[in-house]
Order: C-alpha cells, then sequence, then structure tokens
C-alpha cells in the first residue's frame, strides 16, 4: 500500500533535455547501481531521439561526480548529444532549482525528468513548483523488487525507499517547495 501513488510514468515524448536526478556516485567516480539506472535511462532517451541534451547534477565532496560518466557513455553510445552538469546541489529541491536557471538560459521549458521509481511524483513536483514542463521517466530500481516485493529482503529495502519518499512529500509540502 505505501507505494500507492509514489510512481509517476508519463507518456515518452520529445523535450529540450533529459535531466537525470542525482544519486550518490562513488568517491572514485564509479556509478552506485542506482546511479548507473537513472543515467541508463536517460542515455537511451538520447538515443532514441527524444532530446539531444543531456543534465546531470552534481552532488558536494565526498561524492564522486556524474559528468565524466555521463561525459564518456554519451561519447561512445549518443555521440550527437551534449552534456550538462548543475550544481553542487544538495536536495531535489536545489536540482529544480538549479534545473530551471539552466532552461531560462538556454529557452528550454520541456524536461524528461529521469530518477528512481519512487522519486518520480516528488521529483517532478518539484519541477513543476520551479513552472517546467515535465515528463515523469522512472528508470529501473535497482535496490528491490516494485512491482512484487516478495522476499522480506525486498520489503525491508522498499519500506526505507518509499517511507523516505513520504516523508519528503510531506517536507516539501510543508516548506511550500511543491503543490
Amino acid at each position: 500500500w505505501m507505494k500507492g501513488g509514489l510512481v509517476r510514468q508519463d507518456p515518452i515524448q520529445a523535450g529540450d533535455a533529459a535531466f537525470v536526478f542525482g544519486s550518490s556516485v562513488q568517491p572514485d567516480d564509479e556509478p552506485t547501481p542506482k546511479a548507473m539506472a537513472r543515467l541508463f535511462r536517460a542515455l537511451e532517451l538520447v538515443a532514441d531521439g527524444r532530446t539531444r541534451h543531456l543534465v546531470v547534477s552534481e552532488i558536494p565532496v565526498p561524492w564522486g561526480r556524474s559528468a565524466p560518466i555521463a561525459e564518456a557513455w554519451v561519447a561512445r553510445f549518443a555521440p550527437q548529444a551534449e552534456v550538462v552538469a548543475v550544481g553542487p546541489v544538495r536536495n531535489t529541491r536545489d536540482e529544480a532549482v538549479a534545473v530551471k536557471a539552466l532552461f531560462e538560459e538556454r529557452g528550454w521549458t520541456r524536461v524528461l525528468a529521469v530518477t528512481s521509481p519512487t522519486h518520480t511524483r516528488r521529483a517532478a513536483a518539484a519541477l513543476e513548483a520551479q513552472g517546467l514542463e515535465v515528463v515523469a521517466v522512472p528508470a529501473v530500481e535497482t535496490e528491490f523488487d516494485l512491482e512484487g516485493l516478495g522476499f522480506p529482503s525486498d520489503r525491508r529495502e522498499a519500506f526505507g525507499a518509499l517511507a523516505h519518499e513520504w516523508l519528503g512529500l510531506y517536507v516539501y509540502r510543508q516548506r511550500g517547495w511543491i503543490d
């Protein structure tokens, strides 16, 4: 019941840029499974011709950087694309504000928002609160089987992620960061 209403998956359409919400990157700049899944999903959008711009956010040290990973993958799999980094950012709201500034600078309006499935609702709401047109695109969930939750380990992992998102929605609403 906790997962109900958290996952937002909009029909895929073209956008000005695919934005990959940040996830921890190892200090040696190797992606974690979550970061890899998000970046891979955005790269699919670029490869499918939905956009030519891939935007990543950078989280402050001690975490590694996302841009070098994105640049290497784009060079190999979608060389026609441009990689742009925003940040440093500390949370989803910071990311939405940074993306809004970039989009205003470039004259863009529609963002393909790529993040983990349970994060899509809050992530999309944060971008929409900044006045952007959002297409929510969930990446593959790498930490648990969200659709089945058949194993105790999946339920345990999912509980933490789901509780985090419900609390995040509450806090963001209280602070006026989302509607």
